[in-house]
């Protein structure tokens, strides 16, 4: 039954956070779920008592989550700190992470300008700080000035948001600050502390991180600092996407498979060892407790140590407590009921932080248990229970391969919705990959990299025991993992399925799984399962092609990408952002929408000039997506992000075209893409480099689409002597549409051109917060007069448009519109409803 109560508060949980953007619905669906528990009582399939609990669960979950978003409603602190930098005084509050030449962590505010918070909830800042001189811990009292921001992000379809993540963590800001001592240290809590014993975890952490670094070099470094420690930060991106690639990106960040796998190891040891103690001392042991009680008692310890030396994040707290109510579940005689533990530890996950029902972590150790759970429930008798015993070794090897096998099947297959939901990927390799990789990393690697671990911890050595073989086993891991990806279709991408499909998904495989449904259904079912993950694989392209043209402006932060989807199936990918140390524009939002939108080739890919807010993510998209021809101004730069470029462009046997003045980049019946800047009379120029910023920007892609009766200018970076230059030129009057140039930068105000170009909508793709203070507000208001729609990236997301050829109308959608709003009680509600339930039907498809 506490399987079911437990659903029925996750369901409840589930309703609790729609409320209050849909209340009248919530409504609806208690009411549903009333009638229905009637309806069961009186058709004899459940009693009152149980119909009365299940209810009362499911209300108490909207009730609980309702209650802890008013307890944790976020603390305003960037409106108390105001616009100026504030001086901020609080304590650290969770493990520290660490990256080459980055840390950062989470900080409760206890003063704000030398005025404490206390009053108003404190509040919780998120630090990022670049070139720091110290080790932090938790415990830690900290001072320092920056200027707070609330949590934001890039806001796409689709995409990734990173405000509601940092939400769902309890940070209310966000702060970065660079150089030595930019963090001030300024004591800690005196007296005994619960921070205590997480300084000395720390400490421990701290010691092994450095003697890590002193004694291994990348991939083994970061491997090591990822798996053993839960340092990430460290692991290059290559190689990230070598596992990911091959589905075994989990190995790489403390989970619940590695805290499993020592548990695993742990009990067997102990268990052996109990069994080869001499007879007297066994019976003595037997008369108090089984070896199997004694090992699960004892397995407690190592997965606890681990937990810890891995800084016990969220995750990793969540798959410990998941392996204790397994061991006191083992300890008790119930190791069978693995379901009835499961929801244990789902209750007591929920309990503790509610929001953890939409956390990926949370959602794919789960979806991972609880399928090896419905694995071995499904296994015959004497496989789970050992019988009849096994002598040959050959054998064991067998059954336990085999077993293996269906558990690496079980979850591949449960958790192939959500890796294709979040990471748009089908990680189908991963069915031979785990294979070779888990028992390496976590039977091998795992106990090598946490022997050197406490040796260090007990020696205080600056540098790792066995080093070379750390360095050499570690670095095999990563070779095997990129010989394994470079295995064709390995990096199988796909469009995110819709949640309705996911839905259907599980019902249909849970049909498959029952024992009690008639063989028939059962086959239908499986037929359904195969069906749907087909479909996913083959992600066709959700386009209407004909007359139909999509231009779309990406909200990329302080940066340009722009995507056009011509009648004809053509796409075309205009600058694709920049790369930062922590974010790949490319890879973490151009490369997901494309793949959103079905798009799997890109038939040309312009850069419109060689600068880092513009082609600094186009490596990532090159390495992705097969491309029909590379266009760029000529111009070449020292920087490394440029020779990434060509290196990219060279593994990818790219060729680079020159677009100049009167070129046509593409023609058809229909559509036509031409270059109106660099000037052909600048050719020689364009193809040396540049001796400014301003130099480059002049010298950038201007391009005009013009499709039926509609029409595109893309401006790129262009200033002024490029504007006034096209001011002569024909093909740039009179525009519909406009991307601004520079950002809305001060040095592209040309007002001549503005009446020139005429557009009726002006988009300028933008950051939020950047610190060139784009876009200007002469900017802003020289459109205005001229009677243009002004969008922005910063406060609109993603723009896209969509016209028909055979309609002078076009439709103009934002992304953040589509977002779900909280609704405003009074006669407002039904409409603010009825928007929500458009934009919720909109984001289930």
């Amino acid at each position: 039954m506490l399987v079911h109560v437990t659903a029925a508060f996750l369901a409840g949980l589930l309703l609790g956070s729609f409320f209050p953007f849909s209340p009248l619905l919530c409504i609806v669906s208690l009411a549903l779920a009333a009638f229905c528990f009637a309806w069961l009582v009186r058709s004899g399939r459940l009693n009152r008592r149980e119909s009365f609990l299940l209810y009362a669960s499911l209300l108490a979950g909207l009730v609980y989550w309702t209650y802890c978003a008013w307890l944790n409603a976020p603390v305003p602190l960037s409106r108390l700190a105001g616009n100026a930098p504030a001086v901020i005084t609080g304590q650290i509050v969770g493990p520290v992470h660490y990256a080459p030449g980055r840390a950062s962590f989470h900080l409760a505010v206890g003063q704000l300008n030398h005025v404490p918070t206390k009053a108003l909830g404190g509040g919780t800042l998120r630090v990022t700080w670049r070139e720091p001189d110290r080790d932090l811990q938790r415990g830690d009292l900290v001072t320092l000035v920056a200027k707070v921001h609330p949590p934001s992000g890039q806001v796409n379809p689709g995409g990734f948001d990173y405000a509601a993540y940092l939400a769902r963590h309890g940070v209310d800001a966000t702060a970065s600050v660079s150089g030595p001592r930019a963090v001030r240290w300024v004591g800690t809590t005196e007296g005994p502390s619960p921070w205590l014993l997480w300084r000395l975890v720390d400490g421990w952490r701290d010691r092994i991180r450095h003697a890590a670094t002193a004694s291994l070099h990348d991939p083994a470094l970061g491997i090591f600092l990822g798996i053993i420690i839960g340092q990430p930060g460290y692991i290059a991106p290559d190689v990230r996407d070598a596992f990911m690639a091959t589905g075994t990106v989990h190995i790489l960040s403390i989970s619940g498979s590695h805290l499993s796998l020592v548990g695993l190891l742990s009990f067997f040891l102990i268990k052996q060892t109990c069994r080869h103690l001499p007879a007297r001392w066994l019976l003595s042991l037997s008369r108090r407790v089984t070896s199997t009680q004694l090992a699960a008692l004892w397995t407690a310890v190592p997965v606890t140590v681990y937990g810890l030396l891995a800084g016990a994040e969220v995750a990793t707290v969540r798959s410990w407590i998941m392996i204790m109510v397994f061991l006191l579940a083992v300890w008790l005689g119930r190791q069978e009921r693995l379901l009835l533990s499961l929801a244990c530890a789902a209750f007591v996950i929920v309990i503790q932080n509610p929001r953890a029902l939409y956390d990926i972590s949370f959602q794919l150790s789960y979806c991972s248990v609880l399928a090896i759970a419905l694995v071995l429930r499904a296994s015959p008798e004497e496989e789970r229970d050992g019988l009849p015993p096994v002598r040959r070794i050959r054998d064991r090897f067998g059954t336990w391969l085999t077993t293996y096998a269906r558990i690496t099947g079980g979850v591949t297959v449960a958790t192939l919705p959500l890796v294709a939901y979040h990471f748009n990927q089908v990680a189908w390799l991963g069915l031979a990959a785990n294979l070779l990789v888990v028992p390496l990393a976590g039977l091998v690697l795992v106990p090598l990299g946490l022997g050197s671990a406490l040796w260090v911890m007990a020696t205080g050595s600056e540098t790792l025991p066995v080093a070379t073989l750390n360095q050499g086993g570690f670095e095999f891991l990563s070779d095997l993992a990129h010989v394994l990806a470079r295995t064709p279709g390995a990096a199988w991408h796909v469009a995110s399925p819709a949640l309705v499909s996911i839905v259907l998904f599980y019902g249909v495989l849970l049909a498959a799984m029952s024992l009690q449904a008639p063989r028939r259904v059962r086959l239908v079912c499986l037929g359904g399962v195969l069906f749907l993950a087909g479909w996913w694989m083959y992600s066709p392209r959700n386009w209407p092609q004909g007359d139909t043209l999509r231009v779309t402006f990406l909200d990329v932060g302080q940066g340009d990408a722009t995507v056009i989807e011509l009648p004809d199936g053509k796409t075309i990918l205009i600058d694709a952002g920049a790369r930062h140390d922590t974010l790949d524009i490319g890879r973490s939002v151009v490369s997901p929408f494309l793949w959103d939108q079905g798009i799997f080739r890109l038939d040309h890919v312009i850069a419109t000039h060689p600068q880092l807010d513009h082609i600094g993510g186009l490596p990532a998209v090159l390495r992705h997506f097969p491309v029909g021809h590379f266009w760029s101004n000529g111009e070449t730069r020292p920087e490394p992000f440029y020779r990434e470029l060509q290196q990219t462009l060279r593994r990818q046997s790219l060729s680079e075209s020159v677009a100049l003045e009167g070129r046509t980049i593409v023609e058809t019946s229909t559509c036509r893409l031409s270059v109106l800047n660099p000037a052909m009379g600048r050719q020689a120029q364009a193809l040396t480099r540049a001796d400014s910023g301003s130099a480059s920007n002049n010298q950038s892609i201007v391009t005009r689409l013009a499709c039926g009766p509609h029409s595109f200018l893309f401006a790129a970076d262009a200033e002024s002597p490029a504007l006034s230059r096209l001011t002569t030129v024909e093909a740039s009057a009179s525009v519909r549409v406009l991307k601004v140039p520079h950002h809305g930068a001060r040095s592209s105000l040309d007002e001549r051109w503005i009446r020139h170009v005429a557009p009726e909508v002006a988009i300028i793709s933008v950051g939020n917060r950047n610190p060139y203070g784009h876009p200007r507000e002469a900017v802003l208001q020289a459109y205005g007069q001229q009677g243009s729609r002004i969008f922005r990236t910063d406060r609109d997301g993603a723009i896209s448009i969509i016209a028909r050829l055979s309609s002078p109308t076009y439709e103009l959608s934002l992304a953040r519109e589509a977002t779900l709003t909280p609704v405003r009680i009074g006669t407002a509600l039904l409409q603010d409803e009825r928007r929500n339930w458009q934009r919720l039907s909109h984001q289930m498809r």
